[in-house]
């Protein structure tokens, strides 16, 4: 009876596990991944720049000297020099006021700095009189002590006494001489002519030592400041004149270099170059953008792509990017490389990273990725 029932339930079992098994593969059948098919683009080849067009460069003007001023002692503030304005009515100086050497452009209570002028004056005939009472004491100690009529540590006391009076009016001459200087400065003066850039003091501020009162500018000259690489600071030397433009002014003005870098910037590795353009009428006003043009230097030949080609590194926020096209087993392949960007000439730019006649995508870079197959149109 047992062999029976295991007979007659063999092939109920094998129609389940046959079932169980179609199951099974029909949930593990693979899936079909179709491949990205390659991406359009055109080729272009690197070449080499080598355009002998003069450098043209954009700088700010600079005054010829600037000095930040401030008072060396505290106090508050009774006066601020008074100019007459457009309107006819006397005000403070303020930006953009003309003023002249040895002007004075504020002052601080005078008073508190007499009071301490007062007190060194003291200290100093204090110290002075106790110098005197010292010199006597010292000369009869040795002229006793000559006699052996004073033992030596009495003697040795009175020198003692002799020099520290002696130390103590020199200590009270110079806070003599430091009281008045602060009394003299208690009125700021401008060092040199030129226009008031900023006023931080009102009437009433305690100005406090060391915090800027005033930003004054000598504008009688201006200075243009750039930097070149080294290929074209050879072609440099003081003296050398310059025309110098300003946007939006048809007028040509004219200076001179005075002033070349004796060693190249660490991060950019050019040479700051300083032209100096005299200013008697005030025409060039600090912060105005001027530029001028460096003729007659050969730019030493550098790889240059389309601006089209250079994308953005997604590995490196900032940098900049191109793809080299490379053909691998039958099929071209793009792959990302950083580069530097230089000049640009028309519509092409000077890239460091790359050789002459390696393929760069100009067109169709933007929606690629590193590694991705292209396809080469014409």
């Amino acid at each position: 009876m047992k062999n029976k029932l295991r007979i007659g339930l063999g092939p109920v079992k094998t129609a389940v596990l046959l079932a169980m098994m179609t199951a099974t593969n029909g949930c593990h059948k693979p899936t079909h991944v179709e491949a990205k098919s390659p991406t359009p683009v055109h080729l272009v080849d690197v070449t080499l720049d080598s355009s002998s067009e003069g450098l043209r460069y954009s700088a700010s003007v600079l005054p010829f000297a600037q000095a930040s001023l401030s008072f060396k002692s505290a106090g508050y503030v009774t006066q601020i020099k008074q100019v007459v304005g457009a309107d006819g009515r006397r005000r403070d100086i303020g930006s953009g006021d003309y003023v002249s050497r040895g002007s004075v452009l504020a002052q601080i209570r005078h008073q508190d700095l007499k009071n301490q002028l007062d007190q060194a004056a003291a200290t100093l005939g204090q110290a002075q009189a106790q110098h005197v009472e010292a010199t006597l004491d010292y000369e009869r100690a040795k002229a006793l002590y000559a006699t052996q009529s004073l033992i030596k540590p009495d003697f040795d006391q009175a020198q003692a006494r002799f020099d520290s009076t002696l130390a103590g009016v020199d200590q009270a001459k110079a806070s003599l001489h430091q009281a008045q200087l602060a009394l003299e400065d208690a009125d700021l003066r401008a060092p040199f002519s030129g226009y008031i850039l900023a006023r931080n003091i009102e009437l009433g501020n305690l100005a406090e030592p060391g915090s800027t009162a005033f930003t004054i500018a000598d504008t009688s000259a201006v200075k243009i400041g750039f930097g070149v690489p080294e290929y074209a600071v050879r072609h440099l030397r003081l003296g050398q004149r310059f025309n110098i433009h300003l946007q939006d002014d048809p007028k040509e003005y004219s200076g001179q270099v005075t002033s070349i870098g004796a060693s190249a910037d660490e991060k950019n590795r050019v040479f700051a170059i300083e032209v100096t353009v005299p200013n008697p009428k005030s025409y060039l006003k600090p912060g105005m953008i001027a530029s001028l043009t460096v003729s007659g230097v050969q730019k030493a030949p550098s790889p240059a792509v389309p601006l089209s080609a250079v994308v953005a590194d997604p590995a490196s926020p900032g940098r900049y990017a191109v793809f080299v096209a490379r053909e691998e087993r039958g099929k071209w392949v793009a792959h990302l490389r950083e580069v530097t960007l230089g000049e640009t000439h028309d519509s092409d730019v000077a890239v460091d990273g790359v050789k002459p006649g390696e393929k760069i995508v100009a067109v169709g870079a933007a929606g690629l990725k590193d590694g991705d197959s292209v396809q080469v149109l014409p």
